[in-house]
């Protein structure tokens, strides 16, 4: 009698797991989903519409904050515009107007030769002399500005040509910030065209900014 009692309870068992694996399954087959956005967390992106998921509009979510675009004027935080045109008359302002507001001490030339590397070594070479490993395979022709003492060119022009390009060389403003671009001018000035005037120890440095705070 206690086998039978006990061999009925395994089976209404069964029958329940099966009816419940069975009779809930939607339309396409499988089984419903508890809790989906814990299983399957949805990335939020800005400036992404999010009224919109899974092909169905959603009001209450469309104006939330990544899918509003900022206002008109605004500009990135730590971003700082740069108000010379692409223009030849924009490259003669800059030469006129800009100056390497960097001191140009050892940290600065050494920041500036690790750039200089990632960044310009390739064409104008490791001394300036526009003989970089892409000109000696003939991908590019021989550079016609070569780094030397005395050569005539202002540093504003300089930073003008590494933000929009200038000939073969394009813009490098979205791979190097404006702080960037000034050390790799450092490094050029310095080591290339023997600009040794203006390049101050650190620990002098330190220690001028330091006295400055005091």
């Amino acid at each position: 009698m206690k086998n039978n009692y006990q061999k009925n309870i395994t089976k209404l068992g069964l029958a329940f797991v099966v009816i419940t694996l069975f009779s809930c399954r939607e339309k396409n087959g499988l089984a419903p989903e508890y809790m989906p956005d814990m299983y399957r967390s949805p990335s939020i992106e800005a400036y992404v519409d999010y009224g919109e998921v899974k092909d169905k509009i959603h009001t209450e979510f469309s104006d939330k904050m990544s899918a509003r675009t900022p206002v008109k004027g605004t500009i990135p935080r730590g971003f700082v515009p740069y108000s010379f045109e692409n223009t030849p008359e924009g490259y003669i302002k800059a030469g006129e107007t800009l100056k390497n507001p960097l001191a140009s001490n050892e940290n600065d030339v050494k920041a500036g030769e690790e750039l200089y590397g990632m960044f310009c070594i390739q064409c104008h070479g490791k001394t300036g002399q526009g003989d970089g490993i892409l000109v000696e395979r003939e991908k590019f022709p021989p550079l016609p500005v070569k780094f030397n003492p005395g050569l005539d060119i202002a540093e504003g022009k300089m930073f003008h040509s590494i933000t929009y390009g200038k000939g073969l060389m394009g813009s490098h403003s979205s791979q190097l910030n404006q702080h960037e671009r000034w050390l790799i001018i450092s490094y050029i000035r310095t080591k290339f065209m023997n600009e040794i005037k203006s390049v101050v120890p650190t620990d002098s440095v330190q220690t001028a900014q330091v006295a400055t705070q005091q």
